[in-house]
């Protein structure tokens, strides 16, 4: 559809998550789509999208995504958090405009590929943090997994972090714990669940890391599972994709199948309900989020629209 004309696109200051954060809202002739973005300057922000970039984009399609991002791109914005902002608002606005969900605007109508969502239960003061990966067809056994394995946690760990992860001194001492609770669950309900380590190569340097399936840090570090890295090494397995640093959607889709032809597997970091479609749209294995992001919750409300189609959601 070329008639779905962009006509307003606005940015203001809004109180989300105990902080102040920038909401850019997209208006076309028929729908309205919007994203929520964080930076260190709200003002500035504000200033980019409404002053420079709005301009240049009001008039034209919003479903025309490929060509919109182009001229995001070349604006004099360098900052990639606002610049992916105006790019999810407008797809927002777009899939709205069709009466589709977002993922469906993005990878098509036929798309029914989950990821795997994988979230931290245990942390420590050094932001390690311990995450069961469960190897599940559905999303509801990944939610009701991590509700009984916190459930378990409870009564030995009495703090809990903004992230929504019990805390404890020190996560190596804890593995085996977690370890002999993970399989334990895993025998239970006869899932596969993989035990996940978030470190940094420092910390995890002369560990004794037998007991990790999956071993998300910086920089390459011998290890005998799975590696997760930020850039691609020949060592690594997975590639961390944190979406605000990409730009756009576009550059996005573009740099995930990238990974893809590397024989690398891409991993989404984030909060946003949009990247969970984003994940699903672009065939991501691979999620992680806090436990109290709205992206567990959105691929759960995916799957049910994918199940019963006739699902309308904002």
């Amino acid at each position: 559809m070329t008639n779905v004309i962009i006509e307003k696109i606005s940015a203001k200051k809004v109180f989300k998550g105990a902080k102040i954060k920038v909401m850019i809202t997209t208006l076309t002739n028929i729908s309205l789509g919007y994203d929520i973005i964080e930076v260190n300057n709200p003002d500035e922000a504000i200033a980019d999208v409404e002053n420079v970039i709005a301009p240049e984009l009001i008039g034209y399609p919003a479903t025309d995504i490929d060509f919109v991002d182009t001229l995001i791109c070349e604006s004099s914005v360098n900052n990639p958090i606002v610049t992916m902002g105006i790019s999810i608002s407008v797809a927002r606005a777009a899939s709205n405009s069709l009466d589709i969900p977002l993922f469906k605007f993005l990878g098509g109508a036929l798309t029914t590929d989950l990821p795997i969502v994988a979230s931290g239960i245990l942390a420590d003061k050094n932001n390690n943090e311990l995450m069961p990966i469960v190897m599940a067809e559905s999303v509801e056994d990944i939610v009701n997994l991590n509700l009984k394995l916190i459930d378990t946690l409870s009564q030995n760990y009495s703090i809990v972090n903004i992230d929504g992860a019990y805390v404890c001194r020190d996560i190596f001492n804890e593995i085996p714990k977690i370890r002999n609770l993970i399989d334990e669950i895993k025998e239970e309900e006869d899932l596969d669940i993989l035990l996940g380590l978030s470190t940094k190569k420092e910390i995890a340097k002369d560990k004794d890391l037998s007991q990790i399936d999956y071993l998300e840090v910086e920089e390459p570090v011998e290890f005998d599972g799975f590696l997760c890295t930020d850039s691609l090494y020949e060592e690594s397995d997975f590639v961390k994709i944190y979406p605000y640093e990409m730009g756009t959607i576009t550059e996005m889709y573009y740099y995930i199948n990238y990974i893809m032809d590397k024989g690398l597997y891409p991993v989404i970091f984030g909060n946003n309900s949009s990247f969970a479609h984003i994940a699903v749209s672009f065939k991501v294995p691979f999620v992680r989020a806090k436990l109290t992001s709205n992206m567990l919750n959105e691929v759960w409300n995916i799957e049910r629209t994918i199940t019963n189609p006739n699902i309308r959601r904002f």
